[in-house]
């Protein structure tokens, strides 16, 4: 069994465990369970066609199928959520403006201007970035290296999701008393509002998991790939300052999400 077949298994699985434990509701508890049960049949059952199946189509299978369950455990993180914590939203806010003075950017009127198109398109490519380092190994002739990119990704992004359900808290832009910078409307924008409203916990995750799993991608494209790891690191570091420009996250989510990729980055340097 791969590695990172190995860590979505047991990382489902010990969310619904997690579930049991917590005082959630049955049906929550069952959305956790269905959700896991869901991961791990999809890695089972890839793993039962290869026998009848050429060892290239199961090769691709597996290789693709990390992207698809990579946000299983987001959906279940979600059902720990059950109310923001007020003191942990002020104490994130209050971080936020300490560190905008100390930068000397006087938000809420500070206004980005023409930048805000960038941000924005910045923080879209967070949904499609990941599988596109994937197809960049592709490209580049390093298939054989899909597991070790999975590897560093996953445990980068999945140690965000532990932390999220013991700090609860709302993302800035649902927040009224949440002073922000003026950025103009978009289509972008509103693209991007349009998808959280639609297909988000509506809670954070902290530390970001969109910003660890950015940077995990960048850094092993960096050393796999330079030049291509380069390109994509520049994304990552606009995907950190989009999600906290626009709202979508605090500074603290961001600083500690790219903490946590350097971390695992560093301590899987052994498995290449």
């Amino acid at each position: 069994m791969r590695v990172a077949e190995l860590i979505q298994l047991v990382f489902v699985f010990l969310l619904a465990l997690a579930a049991r434990m917590r005082p959630l509701t049955l049906r929550r508890q069952l959305k956790v369970a269905g959700l896991a049960a869901l991961a791990i049949m999809s890695i089972l059952v890839t793993r039962c066609v290869a026998s009848v199946i050429s060892p290239r189509s199961s090769n691709l299978i597996r290789d693709w199928l990390p992207s698809a369950l990579l946000l299983v455990p987001y959906w279940q993180i979600g059902q720990f959520f059950t109310a923001p914590n007020r003191r942990v939203q002020a104490k994130l806010a209050t971080f936020d403006r300490a560190l905008f003075e100390a930068l000397h950017l006087q938000y809420p009127k500070a206004s980005i201007g023409g930048l805000a198109l960038y941000t924005e398109l910045a923080y879209f490519l967070v949904y499609p970035l990941i599988p596109l380092g994937l197809a960049a190994l592709y490209a580049a002739g390093m298939r054989n290296r899909s597991d070790y990119y999975w590897t560093v990704v996953l445990l980068a992004t999945y140690a965000c999701f532990a932390v999220t359900p013991f700090v609860q808290a709302l993302p800035p832009r649902m927040l009224s008393s949440y002073a922000r910078f003026e950025i103009a409307p978009t289509a972008v924008r509103s693209l991007n509002r349009w998808i959280l409203d639609r297909a988000s916990i509506q809670a954070i995750t902290f530390p970001s998991a969109h910003v660890a799993s950015s940077t995990a991608a960048a850094l092993v494209l960096l050393r796999l790939e330079p030049i291509v790891g380069l390109i994509f690191l520049w994304v990552a570091l606009s995907i950190a300052v989009a999600t906290v420009v626009g709202g979508y996250h605090y500074a603290a989510d961001v600083m500690f999400a790219v903490l946590i990729a350097v971390l695992v980055f560093v301590d899987t340097l052994w498995l290449l």
